[in-house]
């Protein structure tokens, strides 16, 4: 058996209990695990030792970067808010139904839309911020509006759908 195999196997429930303990959710340790065994295995291919340290320091850095992931959504999500509270009377139904539209709506789709709408960010800073390129950025925001209206057009679509009373 191979030497990364040896040391996957030996240290998998490890890392991915750590990261469950401090990420409070299976689905993100077993995330943080993937990762973390993705880096470990470049650096296995480029000759490097792995060890018990260097692996615990990697999964910390995930952690903290899924720390970072975390409380920015939670202030887009609060900025959000705070936009949605100050919109003029009368136009609740129209803000409720793009809430529930973007809610829908994939995490990525929805973020992109949200940094560019409401956060003001340019695409070259979305890119930094989700760590890849504008060109990436741009493509995913036109994928984000096809979404939206679609979404929206969905919601409109079943409120303008008379329900049937018959029995």
């Amino acid at each position: 058996m191979s030497e990364f195999s040896e040391f996957f196997r030996a240290n998998h429930s490890l890392v991915v209990g750590v990261a469950e303990r401090r990420l409070s959710s299976r689905q993100d340790g077993e995330e943080i695990a993937t990762e973390a065994f993705r880096i470990a295995w470049e650096r296995h291919c480029t000759g490097e030792p792995l060890s018990v340290p260097w692996l615990y320091g990697v999964v910390r850095n995930l952690i903290g970067n899924e720390y970072r992931r975390r409380e920015r959504q939670e202030n887009l999500h609060t900025h959000l808010g705070e936009k949605l509270s100050a919109r003029p009377q009368g136009d609740d139904d129209t803000h409720a139904d793009i809430r529930d539209a973007l809610e829908r709506l994939p995490h990525i789709h929805r973020d992109v839309l949200m940094m560019t709408y409401w956060e003001d960010l340019t695409t070259r800073e979305i890119a930094d911020i989700l760590s890849t390129t504008p060109l990436a950025i741009r493509t995913r925001l036109v994928r984000a509006r096809r979404l939206l209206r679609t979404a929206l057009a969905d919601l409109d679509h079943n409120a303008t759908t008379e329900v049937s009373t018959h029995e």
